[in-house]
Parts: structure tokens; sequence; C-alpha cells
């Protein structure tokens, strides 16, 4: 059928008087024109038909969902946000209470002043959130554990910065594997997992957080100069605490339960020096309340490219394999403590830097040391 056969049949179809035209398709039109005007019509209806449809099911879905599943989520959420400041300023660490409105306990949740932000306190406390919700290793771990060995801003008396979110997001990609909505239906048990990560992070973090392509390395007698994570990045170096504050910061910011531990004084003399290194909390396969603290080395020094035959040293690893643990160094004489930042700890945390300071809570660990390390030659 020509052009003109077929725009006939459309008059025929449509009708003959003027009347049944739209005013801007006339018989004075060109013929060519209004066959073409006319063709779109039904191209228009099937374009404009689906918009419309998908806008009434988008209506009818968002009128049907109940309205109490997302203000019941976000009552979860701000609630447990709630608990956890709650708990961080009960348990305020001394050198802290001068700069508790700047630390951000008194944020009301209202919108600041232009050039104001919130403070520290409650990027740590969101990014605490955001681990349970993306990596499922956190749902077996008590409360009260993450409370106390995740969700605190600081480990020691270091300065305090913003650290949580950068290490937060540096992470995020090497852990994409390990997110909910990745490992779907996996019959690997929550402590294999931890475990995983655990040495994953110790692998990768020096080079991800390293400068110029240089990852951290570990440089001598730079405590209290550079020991917070901020100025480890920036330096790219520290010495055993600098380097055990930034690895347990980096485990508490997806999630893990760490704390620093370590001893003040060799043999119970200073002048033998000091350690410092990295303990864990893994839950039990039987139960989680069952869990327990492992200990490991950060192992700075892993550069991009070298992380398969870095042997970062990991949970799993025989104690004895370590360079500190070992009989002549743990034979009693010898202390040994763990961070902690609940006030209701029977110890406190004695720091070789600062001799007299006795602000952050602690853990008398020196039996488990003295038992585990006791044996090793």
């Amino acid at each position: 059928m020509d052009p003109e056969e077929n725009y006939d049949l459309t008059e025929s179809l449509v009708g003959g008087d003027n009347d049944a035209y739209p005013a801007d398709i006339s018989r004075n039109t060109p013929r060519a024109t209004r066959c073409s005007r006319i063709r779109s019509l039904p191209t228009l209806f099937f374009i404009v038909t689906p918009m419309i449809i998908f806008i009434i099911v988008v209506f009818l879905s968002a009128a049907l969902i109940p309205t109490d599943v997302t203000s019941n989520s976000s009552k979860q959420t701000t609630s447990l946000r709630d608990s956890m400041m709650q708990y961080l300023a009960r348990h305020i660490m001394p050198y802290d209470v001068p700069n508790i409105a700047s630390l951000g306990f008194q944020s009301n949740g209202q919108p600041k002043p232009d050039g104001m932000s919130d403070g520290i306190v409650d990027q740590t406390v969101y990014y605490s959130i955001q681990a349970k919700t993306l990596y499922p290793w956190t749902d077996s771990i008590p409360q009260d554990v993450y409370f106390e060995y995740v969700v605190p801003y600081a480990v020691t008396n270091e300065p305090r910065t913003n650290h949580r979110p950068l290490l937060f997001n540096a992470l995020n990609d090497s852990l994409k594997q390990y997110e909910r909505a990745a490992i779907g239906n996996s019959t690997q048990s929550t402590q294999d997992q931890i475990k995983e990560v655990v040495k994953l992070i110790n692998t990768e973090l020096w080079a991800l957080m390293g400068r110029d392509s240089k990852p951290i390395v570990f440089k001598a007698s730079q405590t209290p100069r550079i020991y917070d994570p901020l100025s480890v990045i920036a330096y790219g170096y520290s010495s055993c605490t600098g380097l055990a504050i930034m690895l347990v910061s980096a485990l508490r910011s997806v999630g893990i339960p760490a704390r620093m531990a370590g001893t003040p004084a060799w043999y119970g003399d200073p002048s033998k020096g000091d350690h410092s290194w990295v303990e864990v909390y893994v839950v039990s396969n039987e139960s989680a309340k069952d869990g327990k603290w492992m200990f490991l080395e950060p192992t700075p020094g892993i550069a991009e490219g070298n992380e398969d035959t870095a042997h970062a040293d990991n949970l799993d690893r025989d104690p004895c394999k370590r360079w500190f643990c070992k009989a002549d160094r743990f034979n009693g004489s010898t202390k040994t403590y763990a961070t902690r930042y609940d006030k209701q700890a029977t110890s406190f945390f004695p720091m070789a830097w600062a001799d007299d300071d006795r602000g952050v809570p602690g853990e008398d660990r020196s039996k488990f040391y003295t038992s585990t390390c006791g044996k090793c030659k």
C-alpha cells in the first residue's frame, strides 16, 4: 500500500468530517503531514500509558506499605544510637570531660549553624551502627562487648581524631565479599569470618593507608608524638603503640571488638622497655557468650602487591611464634594489661609514656600471658 492509499484508509476510519479531526489536523493540511501526525498517535499512546501505570503502581505501593515498618526501623536505629551515646558519656575518660561539647556528647540532633558540624562521637556511633548493618558477624557479638570494644572513639589517651569514617570507607572495598548481601546463606562460622577478616585487615591496612604508594612502617620511639591513627597515617610510621592503636581502630571500624594489650615494663623494669600488641574478641562456634580474647601483632610494612607472600600475623598463629611470647619474658615478673572503656573496670591500663596516669580503665592479663607464653621456649 502506497502512502496515498494508507492515508485514504486512515481518513475513512477516522471520519470524513472536518470536526472529527483535531484542530491542528485539518483537510487543509498536506496529506503527508496529516498522515505523519495520525501515525504518531499510537506511538504516543504506547509511551504515555506505561508511564501512567508506573506512577499508579508506585503510588499504590507506597500507600500499601505499613508505615509502622519504616517507623519501627527508624525508632530502633535512634534507640541504638541513644544507647551508645549514653554508654560513652557515662564512662567518659577524664581527659575528655573538658571537651564534652566539642566531642559531640551534647548534640541534640538539630541542624548545626553554618560552619559547624557534629563532633567525632556522632561519627563514631554512626559508623558503629553502619558496621552492624553491613557485616553479619556483628549479630553474634554480645551488646556489652560491642559497646565497650567497638563503639568507643579512643583506645588510651591518644589525641581524639575523626578517624572512624576514614578507616571504615578505606576498608569497605576489601570487605565487599563479607557483606550480608554477598555472603548470602554461607555456612562459614562467625568465628572463621572474624579470623579471616582480621588477617585481611592486618595484611592490607598498611598499604591502604600509606602515602605515595609506601606502606605504613614501624619506627621505634614515637610514642607519644605519633600514636593516634591520623598521625600514623600522616607520617607513615609509628612505634608499637601507635601501630596497635591503628589496628584496633581499623578492626573496630568494621564491627570487630578489639583492644590494645601490652606491658609497661619487661620484667617489671622500665629500663628494659615496653611493648604493645592487639587483642581481638572471637566468638565461640557454640555460644557468643563463650567468646574469648585472642592476640596478634600488627604487621606493618606490607606493600601493595605483596599481600600474598607477606605472612601477616593472624589469630590462628601459634603464640610461641611471636618474638615476645617467650618463657624468659613471662616468668612472673612481667605484668601485662589490656585497655578497657568501662569505668567499672577493676584495674587501669598503665602507660609507659605516662607513668602516673590512671585515666584509662584496664584489665590485668598477667595470668593469661604467663600461662600462655610461659610454655614457649
